[in-house]
């Protein structure tokens, strides 16, 4: 579940909702939130939409280190 900290994290920064957050990629509240708490498992190309919403890479998403503002 290290991704969803992760996640969570990149939102915070972006001072975003999970809702505004579900809406700048265009899916569901729930999906996002599912996303987010580490339920499920998105797809690759899913992954690339939510890191280039955060401006980071999908590897500092779900990688070792959490996150930093750029």
């Amino acid at each position: 579940m290290k991704h969803a900290n992760h996640l969570q994290a990149a939102r915070e920064l972006s001072g975003k909702t999970q809702a505004q957050v579900a809406a700048d990629l265009n899916m569901s509240f729930r999906s996002y939130q599912n996303y987010e708490y580490g339920m499920g498992a998105q797809t690759i190309k899913t992954a690339i939409r939510i890191a280039k919403n955060f401006n980071t890479t999908v590897e500092n998403l779900w990688g070792d280190k959490a996150p930093q503002a750029l």
